[in-house]
């Protein structure tokens, strides 16, 4: 049996690695991808989080421990790798990260198996599929199931922000503000939000146009792993 699964995963003997030593490195791969999204997920600091980055953080780090196996120290192999994502990518415009990862482990499991390395080009391609569909079902990286971005021009006094304090405390669970600019007797205000209620969304705006001194209220739900992608 341990035969049988060298021939799998080596095309000789001075090139490959042993079944339960390929398995080990895709299971740190694993464990460490995930280690990198969630210090990224709870580092970041801008408006631009993006919980499928997050993810492909992830599945990254196997498809790369897949393609340095299947490199080795074989110069040919690394150049043949880099022709052909250099071919894919320029014909293929992507716009997700995920999908650049799962571009990158058809070319690398398309190397392994014409190399000859059958069990790498199975093995990896189960895990990584199975770890993707694994993240996207657990909603891994999202931050808050109903996290939501508002932006909202607030000119008075200061008893006006007190007032704008008041309708997003009865409306939100989570309020954080992340973006200010000053305006000439106004501020455009950015604030990340989770809601009490699903529904709320429109109580919300509502309250918040009701005042006076508030204007240019626009509340953007964030993208979720599970929303039609």
């Amino acid at each position: 049996m341990d035969r049988y699964l060298t021939g799998l995963f080596m095309t000789d003997a001075s090139h490959g690695v042993p079944f339960d030593d390929f398995v080990f490195r895709l299971l740190v791969a694993f464990l460490v991808g995930q280690l990198i999204g969630w210090a990224y997920r709870n580092a970041h600091l801008g408006l631009s989080y993006s919980q499928g980055f997050v993810q492909s953080l992830v599945l990254l780090a196997m498809v790369t421990c897949v393609v340095m196996t299947i490199v080795g120290d074989s110069l040919a192999r690394a150049f043949g790798l880099g022709a052909a994502l250099a071919i894919v990518r320029f014909r293929t415009p992507v716009k997700d990260a995920r999908d650049t990862v799962f571009l990158f482990l058809s070319v690398a499991s398309g190397m392994a198996a014409g190399s000859g390395q059958v069990g790498v080009a199975a093995i990896s391609g189960i895990c990584v599929c199975a770890v993707a569909i694994h993240l996207k079902r657990v909603s891994f990286g999202a931050r808050s199931d109903k996290d939501g971005l508002l932006r909202l021009r607030l000119g008075g006094t200061p008893d006006d922000r007190r007032l704008l304090d008041e309708v997003l405390a009865r409306h939100c669970a989570e309020v954080q503000l992340t973006a200010v600019r000053v305006l000439e007797g106004a501020q455009d205000l950015a604030f990340e939000l989770g809601l009490r209620d699903n529904d709320g969304a429109d109580a919300l705006i509502r309250d918040l146009r009701s005042l006076t001194t508030v204007s240019g209220v626009t509340l953007l739900a964030h993208a979720r792993s599970g929303d039609g992608q």
